[in-house]
Protein backbone atom coordinates (compact mmCIF):
# COMPACT_ATOMS: atom_id res chain seq x y z
CA UNK A 1 0.00 0.00 0.00
CA UNK A 2 1.21 3.65 -0.93
CA UNK A 3 2.24 6.21 1.27
CA UNK A 4 -0.63 8.43 -0.86
CA UNK A 5 -3.20 5.84 -0.48
CA UNK A 6 -2.92 5.50 3.66
CA UNK A 7 -3.11 8.90 3.91
CA UNK A 8 -6.17 9.06 2.35
CA UNK A 9 -7.38 6.38 4.32
CA UNK A 10 -6.74 7.60 7.14
CA UNK A 11 -8.09 10.76 6.04
CA UNK A 12 -11.50 9.42 5.00
CA UNK A 13 -11.76 7.59 8.71
CA UNK A 14 -10.96 10.77 10.72
CA UNK A 15 -13.97 12.23 8.60
CA UNK A 16 -16.19 9.57 9.57
CA UNK A 17 -15.73 9.89 12.95
CA UNK A 18 -16.73 13.86 12.71
CA UNK A 19 -19.69 12.76 10.52
CA UNK A 20 -22.24 12.02 14.22
CA UNK A 21 -21.24 15.29 15.51
CA UNK A 22 -21.84 17.52 12.46
CA UNK A 23 -25.16 15.40 12.09
CA UNK A 24 -25.65 16.64 15.85
CA UNK A 25 -25.35 19.39 15.04
CA UNK A 26 -27.48 20.49 12.01
CA UNK A 27 -30.41 18.21 13.63
CA UNK A 28 -29.81 21.10 16.92
CA UNK A 29 -29.71 23.99 14.19
CA UNK A 30 -32.70 22.46 12.76
CA UNK A 31 -34.98 21.73 15.69
CA UNK A 32 -34.29 25.29 17.25
CA UNK A 33 -35.27 26.63 13.79
CA UNK A 34 -38.61 25.01 13.80
CA UNK A 35 -39.03 25.12 18.06
CA UNK A 36 -41.78 27.74 17.00
CA UNK A 37 -43.69 25.44 15.54
CA UNK A 38 -43.25 23.20 18.12
CA UNK A 39 -44.41 25.31 20.88
CA UNK A 40 -47.49 26.23 18.53
CA UNK A 41 -47.87 22.16 18.31
CA UNK A 42 -47.62 22.22 22.49
CA UNK A 43 -50.32 24.92 22.86
CA UNK A 44 -47.74 27.98 23.71
CA UNK A 45 -48.81 30.36 20.84
CA UNK A 46 -48.27 33.36 23.09
CA UNK A 47 -45.08 32.79 23.34
CA UNK A 48 -44.41 31.83 19.33
CA UNK A 49 -45.53 34.86 18.67
CA UNK A 50 -43.03 37.38 21.35
CA UNK A 51 -40.13 35.49 21.11
CA UNK A 52 -39.80 32.30 18.63
CA UNK A 53 -41.33 33.83 15.12
CA UNK A 54 -39.67 36.68 15.03
CA UNK A 55 -36.24 35.54 15.23
CA UNK A 56 -35.80 34.09 12.05
CA UNK A 57 -32.48 35.64 10.77
CA UNK A 58 -30.96 34.54 14.31
CA UNK A 59 -32.49 31.32 13.99
CA UNK A 60 -31.06 30.47 10.69
CA UNK A 61 -27.51 32.29 11.57
CA UNK A 62 -26.88 29.42 13.76
CA UNK A 63 -26.76 26.94 10.42
CA UNK A 64 -23.55 28.64 10.64
CA UNK A 65 -22.13 26.36 12.75
CA UNK A 66 -22.36 22.91 10.59
CA UNK A 67 -21.89 24.97 7.96
CA UNK A 68 -18.16 26.25 8.42
CA UNK A 69 -17.88 22.43 10.58
CA UNK A 70 -18.56 20.85 7.46
CA UNK A 71 -16.18 23.31 5.81
CA UNK A 72 -13.35 22.67 8.36
CA UNK A 73 -13.38 18.67 8.39
CA UNK A 74 -15.22 18.05 4.97
CA UNK A 75 -13.73 20.69 3.36
CA UNK A 76 -15.36 22.60 0.19
CA UNK A 77 -18.11 20.32 -0.65
CA UNK A 78 -19.30 19.33 2.38
CA UNK A 79 -19.70 23.19 2.86
CA UNK A 80 -21.38 23.25 0.17
CA UNK A 81 -23.64 19.57 0.62
CA UNK A 82 -24.72 21.26 4.04
CA UNK A 83 -25.64 24.73 2.80
CA UNK A 84 -27.67 22.96 0.33
CA UNK A 85 -29.61 21.24 2.90
CA UNK A 86 -29.95 24.47 5.30
CA UNK A 87 -31.43 25.78 2.37
CA UNK A 88 -33.91 22.81 1.93
CA UNK A 89 -34.76 22.93 6.06
CA UNK A 90 -35.89 26.98 4.81
CA UNK A 91 -38.03 26.76 2.41
CA UNK A 92 -41.01 24.87 4.11
CA UNK A 93 -41.16 27.87 6.52
CA UNK A 94 -40.64 30.34 3.76
CA UNK A 95 -43.55 28.94 1.27
CA UNK A 96 -45.90 27.59 4.26
CA UNK A 97 -45.46 29.47 7.22
CA UNK A 98 -43.76 33.05 6.78
CA UNK A 99 -45.77 36.11 6.60
CA UNK A 100 -43.24 38.13 4.69
CA UNK A 101 -42.85 38.83 1.03
CA UNK A 102 -39.51 38.14 0.83
CA UNK A 103 -39.35 34.72 2.82
CA UNK A 104 -37.57 33.05 -0.13
CA UNK A 105 -35.14 35.11 -0.91
CA UNK A 106 -33.86 35.94 2.75
CA UNK A 107 -33.31 32.09 2.86
CA UNK A 108 -31.82 31.85 -0.38
CA UNK A 109 -28.96 34.55 0.56
CA UNK A 110 -28.12 33.26 3.61
CA UNK A 111 -27.92 29.88 2.10
CA UNK A 112 -25.40 31.29 -0.50
CA UNK A 113 -23.72 33.72 2.01
CA UNK A 114 -22.92 30.36 4.59
CA UNK A 115 -21.62 28.47 1.20
CA UNK A 116 -19.52 31.04 0.93
CA UNK A 117 -18.16 31.28 4.08
CA UNK A 118 -18.32 27.44 4.40
CA UNK A 119 -16.22 27.12 1.48
CA UNK A 120 -13.66 29.53 2.38
CA UNK A 121 -13.09 27.69 5.86
CA UNK A 122 -12.73 24.45 3.44
CA UNK A 123 -10.26 26.37 1.36
CA UNK A 124 -8.49 27.82 4.08
CA UNK A 125 -8.00 24.84 5.73
CA UNK A 126 -6.51 22.99 2.40
CA UNK A 127 -3.79 25.51 1.79
CA UNK A 128 -2.80 25.35 5.36
CA UNK A 129 -2.16 21.30 4.97
CA UNK A 130 -1.09 21.75 1.99
CA UNK A 131 1.72 24.44 3.08
CA UNK A 132 2.72 22.00 6.76
CA UNK A 133 2.96 19.52 3.86
CA UNK A 134 5.48 20.91 2.01
CA UNK A 135 6.90 22.19 5.20
CA UNK A 136 7.21 18.62 6.23
CA UNK A 137 8.68 17.26 3.49
CA UNK A 138 10.95 20.25 3.16
CA UNK A 139 12.43 20.09 6.73
CA UNK A 140 12.27 16.14 6.15
CA UNK A 141 14.63 16.64 2.89
CA UNK A 142 16.86 18.73 4.63
CA UNK A 143 17.10 16.72 7.71
CA UNK A 144 17.70 13.44 4.92
CA UNK A 145 20.65 15.83 3.12
CA UNK A 146 22.29 17.16 6.19
CA UNK A 147 22.49 12.56 7.38
CA UNK A 148 23.55 12.22 3.69
CA UNK A 149 25.85 15.40 4.07
CA UNK A 150 26.91 14.02 7.90
CA UNK A 151 28.54 10.65 6.69
CA UNK A 152 30.63 12.01 3.81
CA UNK A 153 33.97 11.88 4.20
CA UNK A 154 34.70 14.89 3.05
CA UNK A 155 34.39 18.07 4.72
CA UNK A 156 30.73 19.74 4.38
CA UNK A 157 29.50 23.41 5.74
CA UNK A 158 26.69 25.76 4.47
CA UNK A 159 27.18 29.06 4.17
CA UNK A 160 24.54 31.77 4.32
CA UNK A 161 24.21 34.95 2.44
CA UNK A 162 25.32 37.11 4.92
CA UNK A 163 28.72 34.60 5.60
CA UNK A 164 27.29 32.92 8.41
CA UNK A 165 28.08 28.64 8.54
CA UNK A 166 24.73 27.34 9.23
CA UNK A 167 26.11 23.79 8.70
CA UNK A 168 29.08 21.59 8.95
CA UNK A 169 29.51 18.09 9.19
CA UNK A 170 31.40 16.13 11.77
CA UNK A 171 34.74 15.37 8.95
CA UNK A 172 34.38 19.58 8.16
CA UNK A 173 34.51 20.09 12.62
CA UNK A 174 37.50 18.09 12.97
CA UNK A 175 39.85 19.47 10.05
CA UNK A 176 38.50 23.07 11.06
CA UNK A 177 36.70 22.65 14.35
CA UNK A 178 33.23 23.75 15.73
CA UNK A 179 32.46 26.63 13.21
CA UNK A 180 28.36 26.60 12.73
CA UNK A 181 27.19 30.41 13.73
CA UNK A 182 30.49 32.45 12.62
CA UNK A 183 31.32 33.68 9.44
CA UNK A 184 32.93 31.92 6.83
CA UNK A 185 36.28 34.08 6.94
CA UNK A 186 36.40 33.94 10.87
CA UNK A 187 35.95 30.11 10.26
CA UNK A 188 38.35 28.90 7.73
CA UNK A 189 41.13 32.03 7.31
CA UNK A 190 40.65 33.80 11.04
CA UNK A 191 39.58 37.29 9.60
CA UNK A 192 37.76 39.99 10.18
CA UNK A 193 36.85 40.71 6.49
CA UNK A 194 35.24 38.50 3.78
CA UNK A 195 38.31 37.08 1.78
CA UNK A 196 39.04 39.41 -1.17
CA UNK A 197 40.32 37.43 -4.17
CA UNK A 198 39.47 34.18 -2.78
CA UNK A 199 35.46 34.25 -1.94
CA UNK A 200 33.57 32.09 -3.88
CA UNK A 201 30.21 33.13 -2.87
CA UNK A 202 29.05 36.16 -4.87
CA UNK A 203 28.96 34.05 -7.55
CA UNK A 204 27.76 31.14 -6.15
CA UNK A 205 24.84 33.12 -5.06
CA UNK A 206 24.08 34.09 -8.67
CA UNK A 207 23.61 29.92 -9.57
CA UNK A 208 27.19 29.24 -10.61
CA UNK A 209 29.10 26.30 -9.60
CA UNK A 210 33.16 26.60 -8.39
CA UNK A 211 35.78 24.33 -8.33
CA UNK A 212 39.17 25.06 -7.09
CA UNK A 213 42.07 24.43 -4.71
CA UNK A 214 43.37 25.67 -2.31
CA UNK A 215 46.61 25.34 0.52
CA UNK A 216 46.18 26.95 3.59
CA UNK A 217 48.97 28.22 5.64
CA UNK A 218 49.55 25.16 7.74
CA UNK A 219 50.15 23.67 4.26
CA UNK A 220 47.21 21.11 3.78
CA UNK A 221 45.60 21.38 0.62
CA UNK A 222 42.13 21.34 -0.30
CA UNK A 223 39.91 20.38 -3.40
CA UNK A 224 36.61 22.60 -3.12
CA UNK A 225 33.66 22.25 -4.23
CA UNK A 226 30.81 25.25 -3.99
CA UNK A 227 27.22 24.64 -5.53
CA UNK A 228 24.20 27.28 -4.74
CA UNK A 229 22.08 25.49 -2.18
CA UNK A 230 18.00 26.49 -1.29
CA UNK A 231 17.55 26.31 2.76
CA UNK A 232 14.39 25.85 4.24
CA UNK A 233 13.89 29.61 4.78
CA UNK A 234 14.09 30.25 0.95
CA UNK A 235 17.97 31.73 1.38
CA UNK A 236 20.36 30.85 -1.50
CA UNK A 237 23.67 29.82 0.46
CA UNK A 238 26.78 28.08 -0.74
CA UNK A 239 26.78 24.06 -0.41
CA UNK A 240 30.52 23.53 -0.40
CA UNK A 241 32.98 20.15 0.02
CA UNK A 242 36.27 20.26 1.29
CA UNK A 243 38.36 17.27 0.04
CA UNK A 244 42.05 16.80 1.54
CA UNK A 245 44.37 16.31 -1.00
CA UNK A 246 47.60 17.21 0.83
CA UNK A 247 48.53 14.00 0.46
CA UNK A 248 47.93 13.42 -2.99
CA UNK A 249 49.35 16.78 -3.96
CA UNK A 250 52.28 15.34 -2.06
CA UNK A 251 52.61 12.50 -4.43
CA UNK A 252 52.39 14.29 -7.38
CA UNK A 253 55.16 16.36 -6.18
CA UNK A 254 57.28 13.37 -5.88
CA UNK A 255 56.07 12.16 -9.19
CA UNK A 256 57.06 15.14 -10.93
CA UNK A 257 60.37 15.19 -8.48
CA UNK A 258 61.12 11.23 -10.04
CA UNK A 259 60.01 12.58 -13.61
CA UNK A 260 62.23 14.65 -13.58
CA UNK A 261 65.22 12.54 -11.85
CA UNK A 262 63.92 9.89 -14.30
CA UNK A 263 65.16 12.32 -16.99
CA UNK A 264 68.70 13.36 -15.46
CA UNK A 265 69.12 9.66 -14.78
CA UNK A 266 68.64 8.66 -18.65
CA UNK A 267 70.64 11.84 -19.67
CA UNK A 268 73.32 11.17 -17.23
CA UNK A 269 73.25 7.02 -18.07
CA UNK A 270 73.18 7.85 -21.44
CA UNK A 271 76.20 10.23 -21.29
CA UNK A 272 78.26 7.98 -19.11
CA UNK A 273 78.01 4.98 -21.30
CA UNK A 274 78.40 7.26 -24.58
CA UNK A 275 81.89 8.50 -22.68
CA UNK A 276 83.41 5.46 -22.50
CA UNK A 277 81.60 3.61 -25.28
CA UNK A 278 83.26 6.15 -27.42
CA UNK A 279 86.78 5.94 -25.96
CA UNK A 280 87.03 2.21 -26.00
CA UNK A 281 85.50 2.37 -29.52
CA UNK A 282 88.40 5.01 -30.46
CA UNK A 283 91.54 3.15 -28.71
CA UNK A 284 90.39 -0.09 -31.01
CA UNK A 285 90.27 2.02 -33.64
CA UNK A 286 93.90 2.95 -33.20
CA UNK A 287 95.10 -0.53 -32.38
CA UNK A 288 93.73 -1.93 -35.29
CA UNK A 289 94.92 0.32 -37.39
CA UNK A 290 97.25 -1.57 -39.58
CA UNK A 291 99.22 1.15 -41.14
CA UNK A 292 100.11 2.47 -37.31
CA UNK A 293 103.23 1.12 -35.72
CA UNK A 294 102.34 1.26 -31.57
CA UNK A 295 105.76 0.77 -29.23
CA UNK A 296 104.65 -1.88 -26.62
CA UNK A 297 104.49 0.88 -23.92
CA UNK A 298 101.37 2.67 -26.19
CA UNK A 299 99.85 -0.21 -26.93
CA UNK A 300 100.10 -0.88 -23.21
CA UNK A 301 98.87 2.35 -22.16
CA UNK A 302 95.86 2.33 -24.64
CA UNK A 303 94.98 -1.39 -23.22
CA UNK A 304 95.26 -0.14 -20.13
CA UNK A 305 92.54 3.05 -20.99
CA UNK A 306 90.03 0.42 -21.85
CA UNK A 307 90.37 -2.17 -18.87
CA UNK A 308 89.51 1.61 -16.98
CA UNK A 309 87.02 2.89 -19.38
CA UNK A 310 85.62 -1.02 -19.10
CA UNK A 311 85.69 -1.00 -15.37
CA UNK A 312 83.45 2.38 -15.55
CA UNK A 313 81.11 0.51 -17.66
CA UNK A 314 80.61 -2.31 -15.04
CA UNK A 315 80.11 -0.03 -11.99
CA UNK A 316 77.27 2.29 -13.97
CA UNK A 317 75.50 -1.38 -14.97
CA UNK A 318 76.48 -3.08 -11.17
CA UNK A 319 75.07 -0.19 -9.44
CA UNK A 320 71.79 0.07 -11.94
CA UNK A 321 71.14 -3.68 -11.39
CA UNK A 322 71.46 -3.48 -7.44
CA UNK A 323 69.50 -0.50 -7.00
CA UNK A 324 66.77 -2.55 -9.55
CA UNK A 325 67.22 -5.48 -7.18
CA UNK A 326 66.77 -3.44 -4.00
CA UNK A 327 63.53 -1.62 -4.97
CA UNK A 328 62.34 -5.35 -6.10
CA UNK A 329 63.19 -6.57 -2.75
CA UNK A 330 64.50 -9.26 -4.82
CA UNK A 331 68.66 -8.47 -3.30
CA UNK A 332 68.41 -9.52 0.21
CA UNK A 333 71.46 -10.07 1.88
CA UNK A 334 72.64 -13.75 3.05
CA UNK A 335 73.71 -13.31 6.63
CA UNK A 336 76.42 -15.17 7.94
CA UNK A 337 79.52 -14.33 9.96
CA UNK A 338 82.44 -12.48 8.79
CA UNK A 339 85.25 -10.09 9.32
CA UNK A 340 84.92 -6.57 8.01
CA UNK A 341 88.67 -6.92 7.88
CA UNK A 342 88.82 -9.07 5.48
CA UNK A 343 86.00 -7.40 3.32
CA UNK A 344 87.94 -4.30 3.44
CA UNK A 345 91.51 -5.45 2.55
CA UNK A 346 89.67 -6.73 -0.88
CA UNK A 347 88.24 -3.48 -1.33
CA UNK A 348 91.21 -1.95 -0.53
CA UNK A 349 93.17 -4.44 -3.41
CA UNK A 350 90.87 -3.45 -6.12
CA UNK A 351 91.13 0.28 -5.37
CA UNK A 352 95.11 0.24 -5.27
CA UNK A 353 94.43 -1.75 -8.72
CA UNK A 354 91.96 0.72 -10.13
CA UNK A 355 93.91 3.89 -8.56
CA UNK A 356 97.11 3.21 -8.88
CA UNK A 357 98.57 6.92 -8.05
CA UNK A 358 96.32 6.89 -4.53
CA UNK A 359 97.01 6.41 -1.12
CA UNK A 360 95.18 4.55 1.38
CA UNK A 361 95.69 4.14 4.57
CA UNK A 362 94.34 1.27 6.72
CA UNK A 363 93.12 1.89 10.78
CA UNK A 364 91.87 -1.42 11.64
CA UNK A 365 91.42 -2.53 15.47
CA UNK A 366 93.35 -6.19 15.38
CA UNK A 367 90.94 -7.97 17.94
CA UNK A 368 87.91 -6.79 15.36
CA UNK A 369 84.55 -9.53 16.23
CA UNK A 370 82.81 -11.34 13.50
CA UNK A 371 79.86 -9.12 12.43
CA UNK A 372 76.51 -10.79 10.83
CA UNK A 373 76.47 -9.74 7.22
CA UNK A 374 76.58 -10.10 3.87
CA UNK A 375 80.01 -10.34 2.59
CA UNK A 376 79.33 -9.81 -0.96
CA UNK A 377 77.04 -6.80 -0.05
CA UNK A 378 79.39 -5.27 2.68
CA UNK A 379 82.01 -5.38 -0.15
CA UNK A 380 79.57 -2.87 -2.32
CA UNK A 381 79.27 -0.74 0.51
CA UNK A 382 83.20 -0.23 1.16
CA UNK A 383 83.61 -0.30 -3.27
CA UNK A 384 81.35 2.30 -3.38
CA UNK A 385 82.18 4.80 -0.44
CA UNK A 386 86.19 4.57 -1.57
CA UNK A 387 85.33 5.41 -5.02
CA UNK A 388 83.18 8.38 -3.67
CA UNK A 389 86.00 9.27 -1.48
CA UNK A 390 88.25 8.98 -4.96
CA UNK A 391 86.10 11.54 -7.35
CA UNK A 392 85.78 13.92 -4.40
CA UNK A 393 89.45 14.26 -3.77
CA UNK A 394 92.95 15.09 -5.25
CA UNK A 395 95.16 11.62 -6.13
CA UNK A 396 98.01 13.61 -3.34
CA UNK A 397 95.43 13.29 -0.54
CA UNK A 398 94.78 9.82 1.20
CA UNK A 399 91.75 8.33 1.87
CA UNK A 400 91.65 6.69 5.26
CA UNK A 401 89.84 3.14 6.58
CA UNK A 402 89.06 2.54 10.09
CA UNK A 403 87.19 0.17 12.15
CA UNK A 404 86.37 -0.47 15.88
CA UNK A 405 84.00 -2.19 18.06
CA UNK A 406 81.41 -0.38 19.86
CA UNK A 407 79.20 -2.03 22.36
CA UNK A 408 76.76 -4.85 20.28
CA UNK A 409 78.28 -3.52 17.08
CA UNK A 410 81.41 -2.53 14.52
CA UNK A 411 81.32 0.96 13.60
CA UNK A 412 83.57 1.43 9.98
CA UNK A 413 84.33 4.45 8.45
CA UNK A 414 85.73 5.98 5.23
CA UNK A 415 87.66 9.31 5.90
CA UNK A 416 88.75 11.54 2.61
CA UNK A 417 90.74 15.20 2.86
CA UNK A 418 88.63 16.24 -0.60
CA UNK A 419 86.15 19.54 -1.35
CA UNK A 420 83.64 18.31 1.55
CA UNK A 421 79.84 18.69 1.69
CA UNK A 422 78.17 21.72 2.16
CA UNK A 423 75.86 21.46 5.37
CA UNK A 424 72.37 21.74 3.31
CA UNK A 425 73.07 18.83 1.20
CA UNK A 426 73.92 16.78 4.00
CA UNK A 427 70.28 15.62 4.26
CA UNK A 428 70.18 14.50 0.45
CA UNK A 429 73.28 12.89 0.15
CA UNK A 430 71.84 9.45 0.84
CA UNK A 431 68.90 10.10 -1.86
CA UNK A 432 68.89 8.51 -4.82
CA UNK A 433 69.79 10.23 -8.02
CA UNK A 434 71.26 13.32 -6.05
CA UNK A 435 74.47 14.44 -7.00
CA UNK A 436 76.48 17.16 -5.83
CA UNK A 437 77.29 20.97 -6.95
CA UNK A 438 80.48 19.31 -5.66
CA UNK A 439 83.55 19.29 -8.73
CA UNK A 440 84.61 15.49 -9.46
CA UNK A 441 88.29 14.84 -10.36
CA UNK A 442 86.73 12.48 -13.01
CA UNK A 443 83.67 12.75 -14.66
CA UNK A 444 80.70 10.17 -14.37
CA UNK A 445 78.18 9.02 -11.13
CA UNK A 446 74.81 8.60 -11.72
CA UNK A 447 74.26 9.87 -8.12
CA UNK A 448 72.87 5.95 -7.03
CA UNK A 449 76.30 4.71 -5.05
CA UNK A 450 75.44 6.35 -1.67
CA UNK A 451 71.72 5.38 -1.81
CA UNK A 452 72.99 1.62 -2.40
CA UNK A 453 74.74 1.75 0.77
CA UNK A 454 72.07 3.07 2.40
CA UNK A 455 70.04 0.31 1.37
CA UNK A 456 72.10 -2.13 2.23
CA UNK A 457 73.39 -0.85 5.92
CA UNK A 458 69.15 -0.43 6.58
CA UNK A 459 68.72 -3.84 5.62
CA UNK A 460 71.61 -5.18 7.66
CA UNK A 461 70.17 -3.38 10.28
CA UNK A 462 72.77 -1.35 10.74
CA UNK A 463 73.22 2.49 10.49
CA UNK A 464 74.80 4.89 8.13
CA UNK A 465 76.02 8.63 7.90
CA UNK A 466 78.28 11.18 7.21
CA UNK A 467 80.35 14.27 8.52
CA UNK A 468 81.86 16.74 6.53
CA UNK A 469 82.88 20.37 6.23
CA UNK A 470 83.43 22.13 3.00
CA UNK A 471 87.04 22.15 2.12
CA UNK A 472 87.96 19.95 4.85
CA UNK A 473 86.84 17.06 3.23
CA UNK A 474 84.15 13.88 4.38
CA UNK A 475 84.21 10.51 6.77
CA UNK A 476 81.09 8.39 6.42
CA UNK A 477 80.37 6.22 9.14
CA UNK A 478 78.14 2.58 9.13
CA UNK A 479 77.60 0.46 11.40
CA UNK A 480 77.02 -3.51 11.48
CA UNK A 481 75.42 -5.60 13.99
CA UNK A 482 78.17 -8.19 15.75
CA UNK A 483 77.21 -11.80 14.61
CA UNK A 484 75.64 -14.25 17.25
CA UNK A 485 75.42 -17.75 16.40
CA UNK A 486 71.87 -17.75 17.06
CA UNK A 487 70.67 -14.91 14.89
CA UNK A 488 73.26 -15.12 12.44
CA UNK A 489 73.03 -17.97 10.13
CA UNK A 490 73.30 -18.53 6.26
CA UNK A 491 70.47 -19.12 4.30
Amino acid sequence: MGVATSRRLASLRRRLKSLPLLLALFGACTLFYYLGELVDLLGGGDLHWRFLYGVHDVQRSLFLIPIIYAGYVFRIRGALIVSAAALAVFMPRAFLISPYADAVLRPVLFALVASAVGALTGLTRNLWERRTQLETMVEGERDRLFGILEKIEDGVFIVGPDYRVRFANPNMVREFGEGVGSRCHEYLHKLDEPCDGICRLPSIMLGGTERWEYSFQDGRTYEIIASPFIDSDGAICQLATFRNITQRKKVEQELIELSKLKSELLSNVSHELRSPLTSIKGIISTVLQKDVKLDDETRDMLLNSVGEETDRLASLVTNLLNMSKLEAGVWRPEKEPCYISDIANEALERQHWVHKNRVFHVDLDPNLPEICADYGQIRQVLTNLLENAAAYSEEGTPITVSAKARGHEVEVSVSDQGVGIPQEDLGKIFDKFYRGIQKRQKPGGTGLGLAICQAIVLNHGGRIWVESEPGRGSTFHFTMPISEARSCQKK
